[in-house]
């Protein structure tokens, strides 16, 4: 609990988290949060930092209820931290319940903005869940006018591995900066979330995408088979000097090539075996089941990673764009949110409303850990957790 612990956050000069030297404090009567702590001093940096921001409330941090998952997220941030990251918290404060003394420390190591403060009673549980979201959102690009991306994390979702840092920057860095540049002609998206259910990217809950890939997969794991297949034959040939004239076709002009491949076509039988492969392999796949077979080799290296439109469902991690969020605010703020209609449904119509798109990675970057929804007052089946 003492600062010495972390002196590779805090400032030199002012004792204070290092992030608070990138903030840009504007008077604004109009703004919808409030800084915990003001800066002792505010230096503008123009280095391209990218922002992640964890959302809390402050209800919902006790201990002994196994609830307070913002302790485990930040010790992953903190203990793995990377120079070219800006962390803050987002505050979800409506209620004048007392506060904890882990919460206590959390808001003197971090810049903190205090959202959401009207009483409960004002308006439902999912508008004030959406309110918290929108502001944090609005909070942090704000303060920080040089960023131009934000990963805003729930408080139960945990990165995957100790390089999360480094995926998130490859990410950013080689894919989505290539894919939308920040000043190219194609527009940002909406958002891009890294997290979704493995559940719900299955075989059994089939979306266009993982159709598609089961295609593809298969019918190239069927190809590859076939090839090793043939090359086995040659090698059977060869060693037992068999059919030593049609061995050495097979290594004469491309022509000859072709002819050969023509002729294994017509060849019934064969043709035969590789559809029943094909579907073999199918069923193989779709028994592994997509998440173990794709995310297995996504993982190698973010260059891997495939970046597709986003399913419906779940917002435990999701990166937004300055040049778009503005849309996305004004999008939350002409809608209302209830019982049948949370935030993560209403992201759902975003596209149709907004003509912005909306995307998932896959794997997924981060865990969800927790067990209890903040929304329904209740615990969760842990076998939907991941």
């Amino acid at each position: 609990k003492h600062s010495e612990n972390h002196s590779n956050l805090i400032s030199k000069q002012t004792q204070q988290s290092i992030f608070y030297d990138y903030l840009e404090t504007k008077t604004n009567l109009l703004s919808s949060y409030t800084l915990l702590n003001k800066p002792k001093q505010t230096l503008l940096n123009k280095h391209d930092h990218i922002i992640i921001s964890i959302l809390y409330s402050k209800q919902d941090s006790d201990h002994r209820e196994g609830k307070f998952y913002i302790g485990q997220i930040l010790y992953h941030l903190l203990k793995n931290y990377h120079s070219r990251f800006i962390i803050t918290l987002c505050e979800n404060n409506n209620t004048n319940d007392q506060i904890s003394d882990s919460i206590e420390l959390i808001r003197r190591l971090l810049p903190v903005f205090i959202i959401n403060t009207l009483p409960e009673s004002i308006i439902n549980t999912y508008e004030r869940e959406k309110q918290a979201y929108l502001q944090c959102l609005l909070a942090n690009f704000q303060s920080f006018p040089n960023a131009n991306y934000l990963l805003l994390l729930q408080d139960d979702a945990e990165p995957t591995n100790k390089n999360f840092y480094n995926q998130l920057l490859s990410l950013i860095d080689y894919r989505i900066k290539q894919q939308w540049p920040l000043y190219g002609h194609r527009k940002q998206p909406a958002f891009i979330k890294i997290y979704h259910p493995r559940w719900l990217i299955s075989y059994f809950h089939p979306s266009f995408y993982i159709v598609i890939q089961l295609i593809a997969t298969s019918l190239f794991l069927t190809l590859v088979f076939f090839i090793c297949f043939y090359f086995y034959e040659i090698i059977i040939q060869k060693k037992n000097n068999i059919n030593q004239t049609q061995l050495k076709s097979y290594s004469r002009s491309s022509l000859n090539n072709h002819i050969y491949l023509s002729n294994l076509i017509k060849n019934n039988i064969k043709l035969f075996y590789f559809i029943f492969y094909f579907f073999l392999i199918t069923l193989v796949l779709i028994l592994l089941d997509h998440s173990n077979v794709s995310w297995t080799w996504r993982s190698l290296h973010p260059s891997f990673y495939s970046i597709y439109p986003a399913p419906s469902c779940c917002l435990p991690g999701v990166i937004y764009f300055r040049q778009t969020y503005i849309q996305v605010i004004e999008y939350l703020n002409s809608i209302k949110c209830h019982k049948n209609y949370a935030i993560d449904t209403a992201f759902d119509d975003l596209p149709k409303r907004t003509h912005l798109q909306t995307y998932l990675v896959e794997p997924n970057l981060v865990h969800h850990i927790g067990l209890y929804s903040r929304l329904r007052k209740m615990y969760i089946n842990p076998n939907l957790l991941d």
